[in-house]
This record gives C-alpha cells, structure tokens and sequence, in this order.
C-alpha cells in the first residue's frame, strides 16, 4: 500500500474526528521506545511518559529546546501534534529546529508532523516530506490541496468517509486510499474500489492527450 522508513519526515493532515490521530498513534506505536510525542492537547496518554512531552505553552523557544534535545540523540522519531503552532508557515525556525528538519535523516531521526490545517505547515518543512496522508480535509484546505494533486483528488479528500485516507507519495508522485480498521487493534486495509473510483474520476476530467 506505501512504504514509509524510520527516518521519512511525514505529514499526517485532517479534520478533527476523521481518524487523523488513531492513525498518529498507529505509527507511533510501531516506533516501540525510540519515540517522541510533542503532545500539547495531551492526547496520548497510553504511552510511557519517556516517549511524550506535553509542552508548558505554544513557546517556540521551548519548542526549540526539545529540538535541541534530539539533534543529541540518534535512532528516534519525533511525532509533533499541532504541528502549525511550531512549524507553522512564517514562524521563524530557530537553529535546533532547523538542524532537526534540514539534516535529521542523518542520524536517524523522523518526523511525523500532524495537522488539521495543512496550509499553515512550514514551506521549509514540507518540501522536505517523502509522505503526505489525507483524511478528510476542510475546504479552506482546498484550494493548497487542489495546487498540490489536481481538482478531482482535492474535491475528493474534502469528502473521504472516516477513517479512509489518501496516502500520497511525494516523491513518485502517486496515491491510494486505504481505510483504517479499528477493533482488535487498528489495521490498514487497502482500497482498490474508492481508489479505482478516484482515478475514474480524474481520467473522465483530464481526458489523456491524444493529439
């Protein structure tokens, strides 16, 4: 369905209720102990409080503290909850921050950045993304969206049911939809009939050119 290493740096976008975060914490428990969770709404309580850090205030500078903790530290993914609030497009980054996004993969370490509004996450941020996972997305998120992966497959993420999501690789530049599946443990579980659906969808308005 899609392949994500350790040391990726993800994006995890959608409206509160859509899944966005039981699939945050499917990832992360598959981090085992070589975890962080940046976790301001303290929303991840079943894990160790090694693996979480729940921020005093919205602080940048304490952000950047954190930051400066993990630039020490090797074989370790970052998972960031309310991303915009730190990373957010036009907030200064400060130099641990900075050393985490631009040169982290170097010694191991990966991102996991979750929103709800995708078009406040940083530039400098996101140009550096392998992956991006929608679930259903507001319609202020549109129109990034819709800059991003075309018309069809914006207006299509703004009505996935719950728990589907879009997986979209940046670098191959292609998609799918999967559906997580809660009880008994959340599973992914791949699906062909909304993903044959989509791209139906975007064949019949993009025609290919035949001329």
């Amino acid at each position: 369905m899609m392949h994500i290493n350790s040391t990726d740096r993800i994006t995890v976008c959608g409206l509160p209720g859509t899944g966005k975060t039981t699939f945050s914490k499917y990832l992360a428990e598959l981090c085992g102990s070589n975890l962080l969770i940046y976790d301001p709404l303290d929303q991840y309580k079943e894990f160790p409080d090694e693996c979480r850090y729940i921020p005093r205030s919205d602080s940048l500078e304490e952000f950047e503290e954190v930051c400066g903790r993990l630039c020490a530290r090797s074989n370790v993914t970052f998972l960031i909850e309310e991303v915009e609030r730190y990373l957010g497009q036009g907030k200064p980054l400060g130099p641990n921050a900075f050393d985490l996004v631009n040169r982290g993969r170097n010694w191991g370490v990966g991102i996991i950045a979750v929103t709800r509004r995708i078009q406040k996450l940083s530039k400098d941020y996101f140009d550096l993304c392998q992956t991006v996972i929608f679930f259903r997305c507001g319609l202020k998120s549109r129109k990034y969206i819709y800059d991003m992966l075309g018309k069809e497959e914006s207006y299509f993420i703004t009505r996935l049911p719950k728990y589907h999501f879009l997986h979209y690789s940046l670098e191959e530049e292609n998609y799918g939809i999967t559906t997580l599946v809660l009880g008994g443990g959340p599973k992914l579980v791949s699906d062909p009939e909304l993903t044959s659906e989509m791209h139906q969808q975007t064949s019949e308005t993009n025609p290919p050119n035949t001329a």
